[in-house]
């Protein structure tokens, strides 16, 4: 059943002692044990540490070494070296007092992808693009790809992390609510597409929109919202980290966490939600214009 009504609480003060950073560990931790069913028992074994400490990193309330991070990864990793150098790093950093969430492009989209796994209210605003998670590979390749000047190389790698995402939030079995606003000159980049192409990316986005908690409106007129960004609320997830927001401009990327920055984000969701039109209504007042 699709939602209809935004996040109506910003959970700012959920696990607020927590740093981004910190719950970064601590998800990879849970995810990669997950995936290979792996127990804190296996984990402690494996490593030489008892089974409360592993629970303890899972818990968030210890961390691994950064020998910690390569062993573990060695053996739960699955040969992504990307993960284990960026844990290592938040560790270091930890260790240092330093922060990196504000610097490093890469590790912002892996928290993203982290964030679309663990945070059960999720809200993406995007002004004058598609969202990655709802576009079709015509679209990134015929559409984005020859606009934004990319190599092959780079598309396929960018193709293949909003696939990853995707995967991602599709294989969720909790209950979510993922609401998502487009600008309508966004739709503009459908004029680079063949009309088998800009149909195709349509229907795609009505099936997205009526998936199990997941809702699209286009924002057809004057907005508050400001530039884009994707706000990631814990909403009671007991393995979620603190509030955050994720945004953007041409050469550098931010993850926000300080709850006042947070709480300034998500006040502005509510009032633009309502100016919003659902998906299906847009596009059928739009149907001779977008063919």
């Amino acid at each position: 059943m699709t939602t209809s009504s935004p996040p109506t609480e910003c959970g700012v003060s959920l696990m607020a002692r927590q740093s981004l950073s910190d719950w970064y560990v601590r998800a990879e931790l849970i995810d990669r044990m997950d995936a290979h069913g792996a127990s804190d028992a296996e984990v402690a074994a494996r490593l030489d540490y008892s089974p409360q400490t592993i629970a303890n990193w899972r818990k968030g309330s210890g961390q691994p070494t950064v020998g910690d991070a390569r062993e573990f990864f060695a053996h739960y990793g699955d040969g992504d070296e990307e993960a284990m150098l960026y844990m290592q790093q938040v560790v270091r950093n930890k260790k240092a007092d330093l922060r990196v969430l504000e610097a490093d492009a890469r590790f912002n989209m892996l928290m993203l992808r982290k964030g679309d796994l663990h945070f059960r209210q999720l809200f993406k605003w995007w002004p004058n693009i598609l969202p990655g998670i709802v576009q079709t590979r015509d679209f990134h390749f015929k559409a984005l790809q020859p606009l934004d000047g990319t190599s092959d190389e780079v598309a396929e790698l960018s193709w293949a992390s909003k696939m990853r995402r995707v995967q991602g939030i599709l294989n969720r079995t909790d209950t979510f609510e993922l609401n998502i606003v487009i600008g309508e000159a966004a739709f503009l980049w459908l004029r680079a597409m063949d009309p088998d192409g800009r149909q195709e990316q349509l229907d795609f986005l009505r099936e997205c929109s009526n998936r199990p908690g997941w809702e699209i409106r286009i924002m057809p007129g004057p907005d508050t919202l400001g530039s884009g960004y994707e706000i990631f609320l814990p909403s009671g997830s007991p393995t979620a980290g603190p509030a955050f927001v994720y945004t953007e401009i041409r050469d550098r990327s931010w993850c926000l966490e300080e709850p006042k920055r947070v709480k300034l984000y998500h006040e502005s969701i509510k009032p633009n939600w309502l100016r919003a039109t659902p998906l299906e209504e847009f596009l059928d007042a739009e149907r001779d214009r977008l063919a």
